[in-house]
């Protein structure tokens, strides 16, 4: 297993830890792809998971970059229009977190940054 897809799934892990509710890992469609999918209360959350084992590279929330955040933004738009039409799309709370976790001397440290852009 890659470290992304174990980020992926300590992620995912941490989220449900804290009350969320994952719908969906690794979503994918014709523009890209979404990490988590989860539901905090009534907020739809679109989670980017970001790993590294050193910050050669910056931290890993850098990585998610303004050209990134737009196709997410797609990319949710596509999933959106997946759904049941029960509650319209503009009435639908949500959000995008980055989590990003860094691994170092066999201990994960993991930041959650709500709302990140």
């Amino acid at each position: 297993m890659t470290l992304g897809k174990w980020g992926e799934r300590r992620a995912a892990r941490y989220l449900e830890g804290k009350g969320f509710v994952v719908l969906q890992t690794n979503f994918r469609c014709r523009v890209g792809e979404i990490d988590i999918v989860a539901r905090e209360g009534a907020v739809l959350v679109f989670a980017e998971v970001k790993t590294r084992a050193d910050l050669l590279y910056g931290l890993p929330c850098e990585a998610v970059t303004e050209q990134k955040q737009k196709q997410l933004a797609r990319v949710a738009e596509v999933y959106l229009s997946m759904l049941p039409r029960a509650a319209p799309a503009a009435e639908q709370h949500l959000r995008f977190d980055v989590i990003e976790i860094l691994v170092h001397g066999g201990r994960a440290w993991i930041r959650h940054i709500r709302e990140a852009f």
